[in-house]
């Protein structure tokens, strides 16, 4: 087997160039590449965990290519309403929303019943701490590509959709827009994994898709692009793979996003099992010849073979039809490109599932482990604008994502990223892409092994009881604050995320802040 160093792209050229290995987030000069806000305490709204590590993920892959440096990257009370206003959003040439070619803002989200998007700051600006949607006019200096790692931000159901709240305010030179539909989960990961996903090969849409159904799948991701017509905007969408300076003209958006079609609901699991025991897992693709016998199967011929490392152990082997890519935990990315989005007849399910069944038959992948049938999503798009007499097509599936959960002695994978194998196929039938984070089950560990640690309680006490641990978890994300918080979803199964799986009972819970803001958080409780 040969190896080679991977050499990476740098988001902003097609050309492969080596980056600066080892450095982190650059903020320096005015090259107007980057631009990031983060909001973990607000001025007058409840505070998140996790926002400056979404957007140091985000900042710190594409800044790390010579004269890419972030322009900022302001936090808390340095994040103030000038940043989203006409006047001053791009202040010295240097600071605001429209001072940069990329900006990413992370932080509390809503959308009243107008369509107006509404974003809590981090201090007072002229006796102002909120930034809203109505009163921002971008993109007509620098901006170009608009993140929303935030609720509510970019909605497509009922009244909601890009044309209504985002047509206004975009002054013509936008190119894409990324947000969520629903409530996100207060995460880390959003920004980083958004660049593991484009190193795979990946369009910026898919990317941005992918990586937040690593984070939940119950959370809905979008993505729009503009376009100076229905055709310019729907090739962008399925197509840009690069940062571009150009202004787009404004004539027509489409988007698209993963859910869920309207007639389906999924229902909790919650069934505690007899045995508690652990489960000893291993990385299924650690041998590089069943990498490389995978990729020939699916079209990397003996000539591509060499397996590119890259210096954080991710390997890949890749064709200009299809991208094989491990990740150093394990995981598997097959990507074999564009969606036929002209068909919008549906796949038929069953076909849908006979033909992930049998491309993980074909490659071996259920060999040794044991895979139950999961839930069924669908990637859907829809388009608009607001030009004549204004138009919003109907929405229709384009793909539909099969997923099988890892499952072991009848108990499933509870993970959104690890033990799980899912595959998307168009409705030509024809694979898009495989994500399988499966891993070897080498043997069971008896659960009163991994407590034998601790001595017997003299009072005889059985355990800790599970609920009285999620109350105390999640009164400490309340925070002794007026917020309450509901149930979305809650299953009982395997953690497959590290090497020893163990029996946990997961709730993804949203906790309403008031203000009409509200976030999702997963709570997880070990089973004894």
């Amino acid at each position: 087997m040969k190896f080679e160093k991977l050499v990476l792209q740098n988001p902003c050229s097609a050309e492969e160039e080596l980056n600066k290995a080892g450095v982190k987030t650059v903020v320096s000069g005015s090259n107007d590449f980057y631009g990031a806000n983060s909001l973990e305490t607000f001025s007058s709204a409840s505070g998140l965990t996790y926002t400056h590590e979404d957007a140091d993920g985000f900042l710190d892959y594409p800044t790390s290519f010579a004269g890419k440096s972030a322009n900022y990257w302001r936090k808390d009370a340095g994040v103030k309403v000038w940043a989203y206003e006409e006047t001053y959003d791009n202040w010295q040439d240097t600071y605001g929303m429209d001072a940069v070619m990329v900006f990413y803002h992370s932080g509390h989200g809503n959308m009243d019943s107008n369509g107006v998007f509404q974003a809590p700051l981090g201090g007072k600006w002229d006796n102002r701490d909120w930034a809203f949607s109505n009163n921002m006019a971008f993109a007509n200096e620098e901006l170009r590509y608009l993140f929303w790692s935030t609720c509510f931000s970019l909605r497509v159901s009922g009244p909601d959709n890009p044309v209504r709240t985002w047509w206004n305010p975009n002054k013509g030179g936008l190119r894409m827009m990324f947000g969520y539909e629903t409530t996100s989960v207060d995460d880390p990961n959003y920004g980083k994994f958004f660049w593991d996903e484009w190193k795979k090969g990946k369009t910026f849409a898919r990317a941005f898709l992918d990586a937040s159904w690593r984070i939940s799948h119950n959370q809905v991701p979008v993505v729009m692009a503009a376009g100076a017509n229905a055709s310019d905007a729907i090739n962008r969408l399925n197509n840009e793979r690069f940062f571009s300076r150009t202004p787009v003209t404004k004539g027509w958006y489409q988007w698209q996003w993963i859910g869920t079609l309207p007639t389906r609901s999924f229902a909790s699991e919650r069934s505690v099992p007899k045995q508690l025991s652990g489960i000893i897992l291993n990385n299924k693709f650690a041998n590089d010849e069943f990498i490389a016998k995978i990729a020939g199967k699916v079209g990397v011929t003996q000539k591509d073979a060499a397996i590119l490392l890259d210096p954080n152990g991710n390997r890949m082997l890749s064709t200009k039809e299809v991208h094989t890519n491990v990740n150093n935990q394990g995981t598997l990315n097959l990507y074999f490109g564009k969606t036929n989005i002209q068909n919008a007849s549906l796949l038929d399910e069953n076909k849908a599932i006979k033909i992930a069944q049998n491309i993980i038959s074909d490659l071996g992948l259920n060999e040794g482990i044991k895979l139950t049938l999961g839930n069924i999503r669908h990637c859907f798009t829809s388009g608009g604008t607001l030009k004549g007499s204004g138009t919003i097509e109907k929405p229709y599936a384009v793909e539909t994502i099969v997923q099988f959960r890892q499952s072991h002695e009848g108990v499933k994978s509870i993970n959104s990223d690890h033990g799980l194998i899912a595959v998307s196929i168009d409705n030509d039938g024809r694979i898009v892409n495989l994500y399988d984070s499966t891993k070897l089950v080498l043997g069971e560990v008896d659960k009163r092994a991994l407590n034998a640690s601790s001595p017997p309680d003299p009072k005889g006490s059985s355990g800790t009881n599970t609920e009285a641990q999620f109350k105390k978890k999640i009164d400490r994300i309340l925070a002794d604050s007026e917020s309450k918080s509901s149930v979305l979803h809650e299953t009982v199964g395997y953690d497959f995320s590290g090497n020893l799986g163990t029996l946990v009972h997961q709730k993804e819970i949203e906790v309403d802040f008031g203000q009409n803001l509200k976030k999702r958080y997963k709570v997880r409780v070990p089973l004894e």
